[in-house]
This record gives structure tokens, sequence and C-alpha cells, in this order.
């Protein structure tokens, strides 16, 4: 159990954790402690095999969303996904899953696209934002191959936005979901036959009204009426 004023050691699996999310000493960074208790703490020190911090603010509530939201997103152009990482992670997504679809970016323009230094910037942002965990952003793949990962079908809600939606934004009861799949297409929005593939793998079509959304956009609204539905909005 951590206290705020207390000097702590760090394992080697907490070295490991640090040197991934790129914090130096004299650095803040945000841990847990056994009780699940959230505290900011400044690295004093860290070798191969260990540290040393000094854990200095008690948080008053956890950083981490209460619902792990997996975002399955078409890769967009003009570089915009790298500000959907960063507003992802800031908004509390566990995962993101950028795809291939129709009118997405295809493979041969990811690098264009900067893929690269799409962790990069989920790691950056959950450093600004004060989390204790990074999203996992996973390379590229089509849209058939994420419907059927772990992730996606595993997920206890799967939703799905589309501009022909006619049930609104209604998510339906909270029932202590734990995990949800939201999906987002590219500009243009899926292809029919991508539609039928969504709806027969259980994803619920949603509408945002009859304004017509960007891509960036619907993203940032529909996880934050996720968290608003199902997290700690």
């Amino acid at each position: 159990m951590l206290a705020a004023g207390q000097c702590i050691e760090l394992d080697d699996t907490h070295a490991r954790g640090l040197r991934f999310r790129q914090i130096n000493p004299k650095e803040a960074f945000t841990i847990v402690d056994q009780r699940g208790e959230f505290f900011r703490a400044s690295l004093t020190a860290l070798g191969s095999d260990g540290g040393e911090a000094l854990v200095y603010e008690r948080m008053s509530r956890s950083t981490e969303s209460p619902v792990e939201i997996t975002l399955v997103c078409a890769v967009l152009a003009r570089q915009r996904m790298l500000g959907v990482v960063q507003k992802a992670t800031e908004l509390g997504v566990v995962r993101i899953v950028p795809v291939l679809c129709e009118r997405s970016v295809q493979r041969s323009g990811l690098a264009h696209e900067k893929a690269h230094a799409w962790p990069g910037q989920a790691l950056r942002a959950a450093r600004q934002c004060r989390r204790a965990s990074v999203p996992d952003v996973q390379p590229a793949i089509p849209l058939v191959d994420a419907l059927e990962a772990q992730s996606f079908q595993a997920a206890a809600r799967r939703y799905t936005l589309d501009d022909r939606a006619r049930d609104g934004s209604t998510l339906g009861p909270r029932d202590d979901v734990a995990t949800v799949a939201f999906v987002v297409g590219p500009e243009g929005g899926f292809a029919d036959d991508e539609r039928t593939r969504l709806a027969e793998r259980g994803a619920t079509a949603l509408g945002l009204g009859g304004r017509v959304l960007r891509a960036e956009t619907a993203v940032l609204v529909g996880v934050s009426l996720i968290q608003q539905a199902f997290g700690d909005f």
C-alpha cells in the first residue's frame, strides 16, 4: 500500500514499464497500489533491474476507464489517425485496431500516414493525461479480420456508427457492461457489404442525428457516448 511522502523501490517489472513509457529520472508518472488506489510519483532513479521513486500525491479517482473499449477505426487519410489515436487515448480506450476497408487508406499508403508513429502517439497522450496504462495500438488489418478477433467477438456490446441508422444513439441499458467494441468507418462510410458483415457479427448501428460528421469527429463523439453510458463520464 502506498501513501504520499513515501519512498518506494521499483522492481524490474516496474523498470521495464517505465522504460517503455519513456519515463526519465525526475519525471512524474502514475502508479497503482494493491488496493487499486492511484498515486503520482516522481522517478528518482532507474536502472536495468529496478529503481526508486517518491510518491507525492494520492489521486482522488482512477485514471482508467471502468469499461474496456476497443476502438476499431478505418485508416483515415491526411495523417488524421495521429489525432484519432491521441484523442482516443485521452478518452480512455484500451485498444485501437486500425482497419483497411473499401474506402479507407489502403496498405500501400500506411507509410505516408505515419503508421509507425501511432503507438508513440498513444504513449505521449497517456503520459499527458496521467493514465497508468498505455493503449494497445495494433497494426492495421483488414476489417474482416478485425471482426473475427477476440477483442471484438468477446465484447459484451458491439456498436458501429452509420448515418443510415434509424435508432439514433440509443446504447441500451447499462447492465454493468465491462467490454465494448466500437467501429467507425472511413469518410463516405462503409460499403454495403461491409455494413452487412458488421450486422452479421452483432454490431448495432448507431446514428448521430441529421448531421454528417467527419470520421475523426465521429470517433470522439461515439467514444464519449459509450463512456457516458457505461464508463465514468
